[in-house]
């Protein structure tokens, strides 16, 4: 895991501090002119050290400082200056408490980084992170190094070894998938097929079929034996998004399936065994479906046996940058031209509400290289609603699990505004078929 160091500094000394980087691949460096800009990212990023170039301001930022060490639990604060300014500056930080006071530093000048105490802070945490089994496991691009997604990497290290069915739940374009690739691409089934398959994508009268497989003249246009997915999905990982919108006719057949691990085709008369692991994916409340008969109960224990929690971007707004920087060397790599964000859009993203999540995080970056002139992204380029939604309109955070289905309320209502009630624009800003659209604007009455 990266460290973050946050540099309190005038513009003309962000060079210097920028040579760092070159040396330590792992930190990751953010600027702030003031103490304003500087709350601000403390409030959006995870800073692990906090360096201030005092330039005779020593006295006039000790609230900032003691505020980032009480309210936000800043690792560190390095001060860079003359001698008498460094002097003068920790007598006044005397009345801090003891714990406080033992994670304050200072050094003469702001070239002498490899002689400090921050040397080392980085130095150990490149070499935790390279001797942690997190450096070797294949995330498949799920990107991040917030606290949120720290954890949810630390549990698939410790579930994706073994074969254990598991309920993934989370919004629209929280990565799911990506969540069970980086399972499937790290168990004992790695080198066999995963196949993903979109149940709310499929059309019902062919749902059975495209599932279980069929024999030849077992319906009209049957001219072949068919395996389907989950048999061609043997010794593999099925992955069966929207799980939610499966028909309850086809939940009978998948639980029979599940509990005797073998599949019996239309119109065939055999049974044939399968070796699978099933990693299911939903993005509504599958409690409340059992509840309201939507979804059999029996089933939902079957795929419950580990669920894990796919936290929406706005929960993670830390790795936006990561995030940015990822996509945009994505895009690269398919002939975008090579561009950065400037700060102010930065900011602006890190702000934004991000209704549609990663999904339309990627689709914002997209659009961004595609309009925007110059080398540098600006506000302008951004394809987003830079205003805050009413305060009404803002997501209200509650039990995660249970609350999942009136934020997709909320992003489905957002996209349909922000594209002015096209439907098809609206799906693809929420990064789901027109399909599965119609079905949640009859489902939620929208």
């Amino acid at each position: 895991m990266s460290s973050t160091i946050l540099v309190v500094s005038e513009k003309k000394n962000r060079d210097l501090f920028g040579l760092i980087t070159r040396e330590w691949p792992h930190l990751k460096i953010v600027f702030a002119e003031s103490t304003v800009e500087a709350e601000y990212l403390i409030a959006v990023e995870r800073i692990d050290m906090i360096l201030m170039v005092l330039n005779g301001r020593g006295q006039e930022i000790f609230p900032f400082v003691q505020q980032a060490m009480e309210k936000h639990g800043a690792k560190k604060v390095m001060f860079f200056s003359n001698h008498d300014e460094l002097n003068s500056t920790l007598r006044a930080y005397t009345t801090l408490p003891a714990e406080y006071l033992n994670n304050i530093l200072a050094s003469e000048g702001t070239l002498s980084f490899t002689k400090s105490p921050v040397h080392k802070h980085v130095e150990h945490k490149k070499a935790a992170f390279d001797n942690s089994p997190l450096s070797t496991f294949d995330f498949k691009g799920l990107v991040g190094d917030s606290p949120e997604i720290y954890k949810l990497k630390q549990l698939l290290l410790k579930i994706a070894p073994t074969g254990t069915t598991i309920l993934l739940q989370g919004e629209s374009g929280t990565g799911k998938e990506l969540i069970a690739r980086a399972i499937h691409a790290q168990s004992a089934r790695n080198n066999e097929v995963f196949i993903p398959v979109d149940c709310a994508a499929i059309n019902d009268s062919i749902i059975e079929s495209e599932l279980f497989g069929h024999s030849k003249g077992a319906f009209t246009g049957a001219d072949r034996n068919t395996l389907g997915m989950i048999r061609s999905a043997d010794k593999g990982t099925l992955f069966l998004d929207e799980i939610g919108e499966l028909p309850l006719s086809m939940q009978v057949k998948l639980l029979r399936t599940l509990q005797e691990r073998a599949v019996k085709p239309v119109g065939d008369t055999k049974i044939y065994p399968v070796d699978i692991r099933i990693i299911a994916a939903t993005n509504c409340n599958l409690t409340e479906a059992v509840k309201k008969g939507t979804f059999r109960q029996d089933l939902y224990y079957r795929l419950n046996a580990i669920t894990i929690y796919a936290p929406p971007l706005r929960e993670h707004r830390s790795d936006i940058p990561l995030l940015c920087d990822y996509f945009i060397n994505k895009f690269i790599h398919e002939g975008y031209p090579s561009k950065r964000f400037s700060e102010s859009a930065i900011s602006a993203l890190c702000a934004f509400e991000w209704p549609g999540n990663i999904r339309e995080l990627e689709n914002v970056v997209r659009g961004a290289l595609t309009i925007s002139h110059g080398d540098v992204m600006g506000r302008e380029s951004l394809s987003i609603n830079l205003y805050a939604a009413p305060e009404e309109e803002k997501f209200v955070e509650t039990d995660k699990p249970a609350s999942i289905a009136s934020h997709e309320k909320d992003a489905i209502r957002k996209a349909l505004h922000q594209t002015t009630g096209n439907r098809r624009a609206a799906a693809e800003l929420l990064g789901i078929s027109e399909a599965t659209l119609y079905r949640r604007l009859k489902m939620y009455s929208i």
